[in-house]
């Protein structure tokens, strides 16, 4: 499987969003009815740059275009090194998701952007 690019890590804050399970019936009574859809619930990965080296962001970019073809393949990618967290520098399976990465020329050799991955 293929490892997402040594760059340096994302800026803070940092976004995980867990996926809801559940499904939900209004009746005509009011009350709501559920129950859970899925056992599983896949985590997303909201990772932002403000300042990443033009260098840095042609391996992302590479990596993005050639490597994953978008997110059509999944890769291991690892939580960054965060004191006293549990996940800190856990691997993940993860995916692109929610579609492109859009990355902007903040400063001369400098790129900031958001892209979007997800547990598979």
């Amino acid at each position: 499987m293929a490892q997402f690019p040594n760059i340096q890590q994302p800026v803070y804050p940092f976004t995980t969003k867990i996926k809801d399970p559940s499904l939900q019936s209004e009746m005509e009574n009011g009350l709501v009815l559920s129950r859970a859809k899925f056992t599983r619930m896949p985590q997303t990965f909201v990772l932002k740059w403000t300042a990443l080296p033009a260098g840095e962001y042609a391996v992302l970019r590479d990596f993005y275009r050639n490597t994953v073809y978008g997110g059509s393949l999944a890769f291991d990618w690892y939580y960054p090194a965060v004191s006293n967290d549990p996940y800190s520098g856990k691997l993940f399976s993860v995916r692109f998701v929610g579609g492109d990465i859009s990355f902007d020329l903040a400063a001369p050799g400098y790129y900031s952007g958001t892209l979007t991955i997800q547990e598979v």
